[in-house]
């Protein structure tokens, strides 16, 4: 089963992107299947390998229920390196996730908790990537939280500075 892991830290500027793209770029080297999915409406992890930020390419369309994760993977052009893209677009996803957090005809009070890790099982049961690795955005928001719930671990970067050590905190 593959390894999902988050990079998180609410203070922006510590190196998540940075992290994602070197970490899934060597994974890839060595021969790991690696999926790399960007969290981040700034779209530098897409940026970064080379795709164009393209609308409805990121993760919002699969949260609307319009399409499926594995729709959004994306080759790249380094061995063994997936993506699945960010966009602006996700900036919407914000909304959308807490006004499903209110949503009481939803059934599930938490859905808007899980969604990326109900989205994520079959990419995780298919084997397909040996590890997963989520771009958060700087901030301790539901995309964020959702990224955490999902999982297995949490990879912090941080810039041994004040603000920095505060926002792991």
């Amino acid at each position: 089963m593959p390894r999902v892991i988050a990079i998180a830290n609410q203070k922006g500027g510590v190196g998540k992107t940075t992290s994602a793209v070197n970490l899934s770029a060597c994974l890839g080297t060595l021969g790991k299947r690696v999926l790399l999915i960007d969290m981040d409406a700034q779209a530098n992890c897409t940026s970064g390998l080379g795709l164009e930020k393209t609308p409805n390419e990121s993760l919002y369309p699969v949260l609307l229920g319009e399409s499926t994760l594995e729709e959004k993977i994306n080759e790249t052009e380094f061995d063994g390196v997936s993506l699945i893209p960010s966009e602006f677009d996700l900036c919407a996803a914000e909304v959308e996730l807490a006004r499903m957090s209110f949503d009481a005809g939803s059934g599930d009070p938490d859905h808007h908790l899980n969604w990326l890790k109900e989205a994520l099982k079959p990419i995780v049961k298919g084997r397909r990537f040996d590890v997963v690795l989520i771009d958060c955005p700087p901030s301790l928001n539901m995309l964020t939280v959702n990224a955490l719930t999902a999982a297995h671990g949490v990879l912090i970067p941080l810039q041994c500075e004040f603000y920095a050590l505060e926002g792991l905190s």
